[in-house]
């Protein structure tokens, strides 16, 4: 189910043993600075986004794709379009999940969902790469770089994130992270536009009228 992937990408957001030779690390800290850098200078951007889930449980794998909004400090909006619509919308105070087919939203604190602040803190102007990960490892995958890196401080929800990025921009294209429970999430980002005027309705929900109200804690 959709509902259920998100669920992960909002509270659920095999550890690396890789050790770095000095020429890598170095090579790792100067593309996760360029990485840095890139989103430091993005104050918004927009994309088509394609997620995979690949539950550990049973080796199932959901797919889902959509649309993504992101704004400096901290909005987002996520409109599924397939297989079924959702919206998430993050307003910087708190994050609505809106089910139309079930006629219910889900309400979470935005500093309570630890994923979205932990894996895409640094893209939407809440964290720094490299203040709160440590780089694991480093694979050039023909023209885009894969970083390996972990949270420094224990996460109960995120074990390990892998960021492929075009190393010339520092841009990500896929963000990838398991939970400790060796669920996986992918999520692939598509036709990106950096930069642009976003209306700031984009990021206000209401929830609408006779829909179920569930306030996550």
């Amino acid at each position: 189910m959709v509902r259920q992937m998100v669920y992960v990408l909002v509270l659920c957001w095999c550890v690396l043993t890789i050790s770095l030779r000095p020429s890598q690390a170095d090579q790792a800290r100067e593309i996760a600075e360029r990485v840095q850098a890139y989103y430091e200078a993005t104050k918004s951007f927009v994309a088509d986004f394609e997620q995979e889930v690949h539950w550990h449980r049973g080796q199932e794998v959901r797919l889902s794709r959509g649309k993504v909004w992101f704004k400096k400090p901290g909005l987002m909006r996520w409109e599924y379009v397939w297989p079924e619509p959702l919206l998430v919308v993050c307003d910087g105070q708190k994050i609505y999940v809106y089910s139309e087919i079930d006629r219910q939203v889900m309400i979470f604190p935005s500093g309570k969902a630890l994923s979205p602040k932990v894996t895409l803190g640094f893209m939407s102007g809440k964290g720094n790469l490299l203040r709160d990960f440590d780089i694991r490892g480093m694979e050039r995958l023909d023209s885009l770089v894969a970083l390996d890196v972990a949270p420094k401080t224990q996460n109960p929800q995120v074990e390990k994130l892998r960021l492929l990025v075009d190393p010339k921009t520092g841009a990500i294209k896929e963000i990838w992270f398991w939970d400790y429970l060796g669920n996986l999430t992918k999520i692939r980002f598509r036709n990106l536009q950096r930069n642009v005027d976003l209306p700031p309705e984009l990021f206000v929900f209401h929830p609408p009228k006779d829909v179920e109200i569930i306030r996550e804690r």
